[in-house]
This record gives structure tokens, sequence and C-alpha cells, in this order.
């Protein structure tokens, strides 16, 4: 009984220790494989078919007004660069702090290797002068310089509204105006003038309309020049000096010289 014991327990070990040997065996082999396989992925992965080596590799959408080449000089990437080592994040970030984008995204194509740009632009409402600048205006009062576009004589010719003495501390006024233009679209506003801050000026289809301070009752002022939009059934804008809204509850209508006021 003893004997044959101990002969099953030679035979337990012996099993036990080839298996020992060939768990050892295979982890070596296992190592071997993972650590060939993860060279061979590494020198695949530094070849140069896997760079950014030029733009053509850089596919660019929803650009509609500014430039491919203008948007290639706003991109912090040298070349080449392997594809997944793109800072795609940066790039968007830098291209949305860009004047003419309002939203960028920046994607990865692995095969064949190619970034892709998604953009949404500031659509232009208004040519805009100011301090001896000319630019675009968005509707949210964004000023953005002509340089971008790749035509500005197009851009300025399509573009019927013109904001004199614009300043960046007007943006605020400019998005409620822009807006109320649109409320009130029986009467056409060629130009919103800032020439003096204390007195906005419209130049409209009825002539100069004076508004005095923005910061008071605007909407009260569009309101009544809509109301004003039969007017050149009674006076020809020729005899017209002035419109003033200052005070929208008083319009009062300044003819030329020879003529006398009326108001109503």
């Amino acid at each position: 009984m003893s004997l044959s014991y101990s002969s099953n327990l030679q035979q337990k070990l012996s099993v036990l220790k080839k298996q020992k040997q060939q768990q050892f065996y295979c982890s070596i082999w296992r190592s071997l494989i993972i650590s060939s396989a993860t060279a061979t992925l590494l020198w695949l992965a530094s070849l140069p078919y896997w760079q950014i080596k030029q733009k053509s590799q850089i596919k660019i959408v929803g650009n509609h007004t500014v430039t491919k080449d203008t948007i290639y000089s706003l991109l912090p990437l040298s070349y080449p660069q392997f594809i997944w080592s793109i800072p795609t994040k940066q790039l968007s970030q830098s291209l949305e702090s860009a004047p003419p984008i309002l939203d960028a995204r920046v994607t990865r194509q692995i095969l064949p290797p190619i970034i892709t740009i998604s953009l949404q632009e500031k659509v232009p409402v208004a040519i805009a002068f100011s301090k001896g600048k000319v630019g675009f205006l968005d509707a949210q009062g964004n000023w953005i310089p002509r340089q971008f576009y790749r035509n500005t004589t197009n851009n300025s010719s399509s573009l019927a509204l013109r904001a004199i003495n614009f300043q960046p501390q007007y943006a605020h006024y400019w998005r409620e105006i822009y807006e109320l233009i649109n409320l009130y679209s029986n009467i056409d506003i060629f130009e919103v003038n800032w020439q003096d801050s204390e007195n906005l000026r419209l130049k409209t289809e009825l002539g100069m309309v004076y508004l005095g301070s923005p910061s008071f009752r605007l909407a009260d002022k569009f309101a009544a020049l809509a109301r004003l939009q039969n007017l050149p059934a009674y006076l020809n804008q020729s005899q017209i000096d002035y419109i003033d809204l200052s005070n929208p509850d008083l319009r009062v209508i300044e003819k030329k010289p020879q003529e006398n006021s009326i108001s109503n």
C-alpha cells in the first residue's frame, strides 16, 4: 500500500514538473512573439508612409469665403509629422481663435494618413469702417479683417449694409440693431453711422434718420421708422433733410431749408 502511494506521488510530481516546464517554454515563446509583434509594429509605425508631409494631405470642408491658403497659414503645424502625433485639439483651438472662424473640428484618418478640418465660418453681414481700417461685421458684431477673404471687392459689393466708425464697444448695440433691421425689413437701411455715439444715424431709403442714443428705446425707434413706410407718397425724398426719431413718441421730419418742418 505504501509503495503504491509513493509511486502515484512520484508520477504526479513528474506530471507537475512537465506542466511547469511547458508553461515556462510557452511564456518564453509568448514573450518572443509579443516582442516581435511590438517591434514590427513600431517599425511599421516609423515608416514615412504614416507621415503628414504636405498640405495636400489636409482636407478642408465648410470654407466658403475664407481661402484654403489662409486656413493653412492659421495652422501651427510643421511638416513632416506622424499622423498620430497631430495635436487635433490644439489645431481646433488655433483655428477658432481666428476672426473669421466660428467653429473648427480637426480629425485624423490613418489609412491613408489624412487630416480633415471641418469649419463653420462667421458670416459677414456688413462692410465696416473703423479708424481708417476696412473690415466686415457678422451678426454678433465680431470684426473680421478683410484680408481673410479671397476677394474683398466681391464681398464688399454683395453687402448692402455699411457700418461707419464702428468700435468694439458698440458690438452689443450692433447685435440689437442688426436684429431690428431684419425685423423691420419694409424699409431699406443702407448705413449705420456712429460718427456721433450719442446720435446714431441711419441712411435709409427715406433719407437720413437720427436715432439719438442707441441705449434709449432702440426697438421703439425702429418701430416708429417702420410706420413711415408710406412717407414717399406724401413727401419726395429730395424734400427731406432728415427724420428725427430720437424720441420715438414724437416723429420729426425736417424738410430742406426752403421748407418748414412738420411733426406728428
